[in-house]
């Protein structure tokens, strides 16, 4: 029997973009080095220091622009949750697959030299439970419109 074809392959193709994008800014060595001067720098390092995943004082020492990194986090996540969701059709399967993706780009940046953090995740999570209440209230709005 054959199988049935995407019938979203271009939502596919925006979820995979937006994800590859968020993965750049998560890999890349020095995000500052990439904003200023679009270098990209990617290194590996095969024995990471875990422990730092679960420290909560740095949120605002460890980057001196950190409102507009967090702020990143936050709408990168909401806009991934979106695609999700528009492709998939339904919020909590999108919402697992961003809470997945943001757990493995924060674990993935300690492997990079880079800081993964578990605040981070909770804010990248904020952002796509945001995106799907949004999403909802739009929905429940255009429904009481017609």
């Amino acid at each position: 029997m054959p199988t049935k074809p995407n019938p979203h392959p271009l939502r596919l193709a925006a979820v995979l973009a937006w994800a590859g994008v968020l993965l750049m800014l998560t890999g890349t060595e020095s995000l500052r080095q990439l904003l200023l001067h679009r270098e990209l720098v990617f290194s590996f390092d095969l024995s990471p220091d875990f422990r730092p995943f679960f420290h909560w004082a740095d949120i605002r020492s460890i980057h001196s622009e950190w409102l507009l990194v967090k702020l990143g986090h936050f709408l990168g996540f909401a806009v991934l949750d979106l695609l999700l969701m528009l492709w998939l059709g339904r919020k909590l399967p999108a919402l697992a697959l961003s809470l997945l993706f943001a757990l493995a780009t924060e674990a993935l940046q300690l492997f990079q030299h880079r800081d993964g953090r578990l605040y981070d995740v909770i804010i990248d999570l904020s952002g796509a439970l945001t995106a799907a209440f949004l999403l909802a209230c739009f929905a429940a709005y255009s429904k009481k419109e017609r």
